[in-house]
């Protein structure tokens, strides 16, 4: 189920990995998408630390208490060293996470190939530096990605990535709904001290 805490954890691993369950499409600008999925696929690769936070909920219908007031947020945590992937959990404590990195680059691949109607937006600035922009959806009978992500261009990694999953309309009106927003850094990126056995 993509809206559940499972996935949401995941997509804290690789920012963009909850998408691996998306399948590939025709493309609308080929050289947006292959900049879109080179960064996807660069922070599989490169040592990072991100943060961020995950929205879910259900809008519409009798579930809906209140538009936004329905959603709950969680904040995420990941620290890849390029070996290891290390999640930080509720308590506060990290947790190894041991996945298999060759299983986690091959999820990447698939969810960086999947996206359609790819656009290269104006560049933007960011803690006073020039970063490209990229936009890109997706969409299955279930759920509509869109994700727009700000890629540094020197070195081709994600700083930024604002992702959306949108469930589609149910019969009692309810659509499901997941946020996810990311940030990386890059510099002396370490495995944490107090992690869980």
């Amino acid at each position: 189920m993509p809206y559940s805490t499972g996935p949401g954890l995941a997509a804290g691993l690789f920012g963009l990995l909850i998408l691996g369950f998306l399948s590939g499409g025709a493309h609308a600008d080929q050289a947006a998408c292959k900049s879109l999925a080179d960064a996807m696929l660069a922070n599989t690769q490169t040592p990072y630390h991100g943060t961020g936070t995950i929205t879910v909920g259900i809008t519409g219908g009798a579930a809906d208490l209140g538009g936004a007031n329905s959603l709950q947020s969680m904040q995420t945590e990941t620290i890849f060293t390029g070996t290891d992937i290390f999640v930080k959990l509720p308590s506060g404590q990290w947790k190894n996470v041991h996945a298999a990195l060759d299983e986690v680059k091959a999820r990447v691949l698939a969810s960086a190939q999947s996206f359609t109607d790819c656009q290269r937006l104006a560049d933007e600035t960011d803690d006073g530096k020039n970063l490209a922009v990229y936009t890109g959806s997706a969409t299955t009978p279930n759920v509509l990605v869109t994700t727009k992500v700000w890629v540094a261009p020197g070195r081709g990694v994600l700083v930024r990535s604002e992702t959306d999953m949108t469930g589609m309309p149910q019969a009692d009106g309810t659509i499901r709904r997941q946020h996810l927003s990311m940030r990386y850094d890059y510099d002396n990126v370490k495995a944490p001290a107090n992690v869980q056995q």
